[in-house]
């Protein structure tokens, strides 16, 4: 008798038709944007996608292992991406674990905890670390990363700087940064984290993550004269929010945050050690070109300072930059003998 497909069945069969989609090359606009509203449609959707993700990944682990990265070859190579098999694919990605498991293979159960460790980059500097648990991040310019052994969640620190985040699947082990008195939280997705001073900026690449003001602590007082007579106020509410692939938050304050979709391409060119400026006032340009060097350009004209570019530029490559400014004939750069760069108006 032929089995009746269940709801749990599609929806599997669903999650590994994306999963294959994804395998074969980067999605374009159209199809992302399909991917995501499947996903949100139901939260089985999510969870179907997220076990078969998970599968795929645990096969992907173990590279030094003939027989799985076989199958897995095998998978690739016969699966018809017009008309694809998904029991077929399913079967295949469930045998390349179970052929783990007969193989002895401990780490289909285990966790992965993150070490307590620090990452630093200098002015101008990148450099992209691994962690313990096959997570990777991206430190952009001046910035300090820590992590800390916890075996709970995966816990990770920006201390200062910008990052970018691609994180691992692990359900049992969330993946909590924090930064700037707040915590992004994600199981397993790809976003930018930025600190200036006590602001915070986060763009989601992929999938989902929570953002939260961090929570008081017991007894926390809030500074109101009650305070000062002895008396406990409540302390401020916790602000909140879920981000979703192609969103853009920036928390000033615990109370001024501004969700808004955005052009992930360029808020995460920097990977790319390029910047990407769209209408933007000369001085705000000059302000990010400046995170990248030690000699800093100033602009002493408030009216040249003001004045609208848009460009893509190198970061950290001042003689391109003055040539780009002298190429639209708005500006030269000029270096004092004292070492002090000025940016000045082209009359």
């Amino acid at each position: 008798m032929k089995h009746a497909e269940t709801p749990n069945d599609m929806h599997t069969d669903a999650a590994v038709d994306w999963l294959m989609r994804r395998a074969a090359g980067p999605l374009d606009e159209h199809q992302a944007r399909a991917f995501e509203a499947w996903l949100a449609e139901s939260a089985e959707h999510r969870q179907a996608y997220d076990e078969v993700e998970w599968i795929w990944g645990a096969a992907a682990a173990v590279e030094g292992q003939p027989r799985i990265e076989a199958r897995r070859r095998w998978v690739l190579r016969s699966v018809n991406w017009m008309r694809p098999d998904r029991r077929a694919i399913a079967a295949a990605l469930v045998a390349a674990v179970l052929g783990a498991a007969t193989l002895g293979i401990g780490w289909i159960n285990a966790s992965k905890p993150l070490a307590t460790q620090s990452f630093k980059t200098n002015v101008g500097q990148q450099a992209t670390v691994t962690l313990p648990d096959g997570s990777t991040v991206t430190l952009n310019t001046d910035t300090i990363v820590r992590t800390r052994a916890d075996d709970e969640r995966r816990m990770v620190y920006l201390d200062k700087g910008q990052a970018f985040f691609k994180v691992a699947k692990d359900h049992r082990h969330p993946f909590i940064v924090h930064a700037a008195g707040r915590t992004v939280t994600a199981l397993g997705t790809a976003f930018d984290v930025r600190v200036d001073g006590g602001a915070l900026k986060v763009v989601l690449v992929e999938g989902k993550v929570r953002v939260e003001t961090a929570k008081p602590s017991a007894g926390q007082l809030s500074l109101t004269p009650a305070n000062r007579q002895g008396s406990t106020a409540a302390p401020a509410p916790q602000q909140a929010t879920e981000m979703s692939a192609g969103s853009e938050l920036v928390a000033l304050t615990d109370s001024d945050w501004r969700l808004t979709r955005t052009n992930v391409a360029r808020e995460t060119s920097w990977l790319n050690r390029q910047i990407v400026f769209d209408d933007q006032p000369l001085g705000a340009i000059v302000d990010e070109m400046n995170r990248y060097t030690d000699k800093k350009m100033i602009i002493d004209d408030p009216a040249l300072a003001r004045r609208r570019l848009s460009g893509i530029y190198t970061v950290g490559d001042l003689t391109a930059f003055s040539e780009a400014l002298k190429g639209y004939g708005v500006a030269e750069l000029k270096e004092d003998p004292r070492g002090t760069v000025r940016v000045v108006a082209l009359r």
